[in-house]
């Protein structure tokens, strides 16, 4: 009974503080979406550690809880040592400052999980699906400033937006366990949002913010934080410098294309095809059920080019209708049937969505961005069960995306209201 009463007690202050901040921010999301947005979020979190615990034997969802009721301990009984683990000048000191730094930045990105859990715990008492709720507080704040950002630029689509980033459920599913990538989430929309009110305003608070968010993703994954700085140059272009968006994107991910393979010439640990090739190469000694035959990368651009329609292939349309071997596989062949359909619903209706996209930075950016990342996946890992995780952020924006591309001025609000009142125009007459 006590462990259901700290459960309503968990579950009551996060939805109360939640609707409270996000009144405050934005007044017209509401309540009714908070709860809706918050509330599936938890449902999916809880799911998400049930499905891994008795269905997979527990993954690193249970392993980073168990961690997180290790630290409580040593908060307690070892309160000095807390942030041992994390000291940047001994581990430099120890290990030389490449070394070091490599190892800093990997207990770093645990740290941000399991310190905050170690906090929870002092309630929770490490309980899985209370754990979850207090979690699902910090990752919804990807979500909500990622939903604004977009709403910032057509606030007619807030229904759509909303839908998308706060309830799509494959990217809800893989962002509402307890893992690094609600972080992930949490910093990108952190980025993104303070990014376009240091645009707009020149504050140092959003410089300072945008900034902390980039570094936040580069310490949890550094490939995605390098692959949207690109984006943001090219939106700092535009807005800025007043580029038109096709000449800002092409032009500043030609360069970014070119700078990375001449990094080829460079030491390995500034080497961007050398870590690429690195990354591909520790994926292949892992296994799984469904392994997809890529082809192996070495630092030439050429063989970045042949591997192309297997990195195509292996990301967007991985693992085939046959070869699903669980729920989760089943899942991801969905997904991509999904996506194919918006790309098929984009050409055959020849872009109906382009005046409400076209010269808009901030759609370009998250569109090549998404791109960019899921490309990455294609070249790097060979399993698609691991590979959709990698993706979820991506992978909303891309339907978020492509989903107006395809579907035009019908996603609108304005057009729903439009329509209720021609109806009663219609009965009335």
């Amino acid at each position: 009974m006590e462990l259901y009463s700290r459960y309503a007690v968990a579950l009551s202050l996060v939805m109360i503080l939640t609707w409270w901040l996000t009144r405050k921010a934005d007044p017209l999301f509401g309540w009714p979406r908070m709860l809706l947005a918050m509330g599936t979020k938890i449902i999916l979190g809880s799911v998400y550690g049930w499905l891994f615990l008795h269905q997979y034997g527990g993954d690193d969802t249970w392993l980073i809880n168990t961690e997180g009721q290790v630290e409580l301990d040593k908060l307690l009984t070892r309160p000095g040592d807390f942030f041992e683990d994390i000291n940047l000048f001994f581990l430099v000191r120890e290990h030389g400052w490449r070394e070091g730094l490599h190892l800093f930045q990997d207990k770093l990105e645990l740290a941000l999980l399991i310190k905050p859990l170690a906090l929870a715990n002092l309630w929770s008492q490490g309980n899985y699906y209370i754990n979850v709720v207090f979690f699902s507080a910090i990752s919804f704040w990807g979500h909500f400033w990622l939903y604004r950002l977009v709403t910032l630029q057509k606030p007619g689509l807030r229904n759509w937006a909303f839908g998308v980033i706060f309830l799509y459920p494959p990217t809800l599913f893989w962002l509402s366990g307890i893992r690094g990538d609600g972080l992930l989430l949490f910093f990108f929309g952190l980025t993104l949002w303070n990014f376009s009110q240091w645009l707009s305003t020149r504050r140092m608070q959003a410089l300072a913010l945008w900034m902390l968010g980039l570094a936040g993703m580069a310490v949890i994954r550094s490939a995605f934080a390098a692959l949207l700085l690109p984006a943001l140059i090219s939106w700092w272009l535009v807005e800025k410098q007043n580029w038109p968006v096709k000449k800002a994107f092409s032009r500043v991910y030609a360069i970014a294309a070119f700078l990375f393979f001449c990094s080829a010439l460079l030491p390995d640990w500034v080497n961007g095809p050398a870590r690429v090739v690195k990354k591909q190469a520790q994926f292949f000694e892992l296994k799984g059920n469904v392994r997809v035959n890529l082809d192996t990368l070495n630092t030439h651009p050429l063989t970045f080019v042949r591997a192309l329609p297997k990195a195509l292939d292996n990301v967007f349309l991985r693992p085939y209708p046959g070869e699903g071997t669980g729920i989760l596989q089943y899942g991801l062949i969905i997904q991509n049937f999904i996506i194919i359909c918006l790309f098929l619903v984009v050409i055959l209706r020849r872009y109906p969505g382009r005046g409400a996209i076209k010269g808009v930075p901030v759609f370009a950016g998250l569109f090549i961005f998404s791109l960019s990342v899921y490309l990455s996946i294609g070249y790097t890992i060979p399993f698609p069960g691991a590979g959709v995780r990698y993706r979820a952020i991506p992978e909303a924006c891309l339907v978020f995306i492509a989903g107006i591309a395809g579907l035009g001025g019908t996603l609108t609000d304005n057009n729903y209201f439009n329509v209720y009142k021609k109806k009663i125009i219609s009965n009335n007459s």
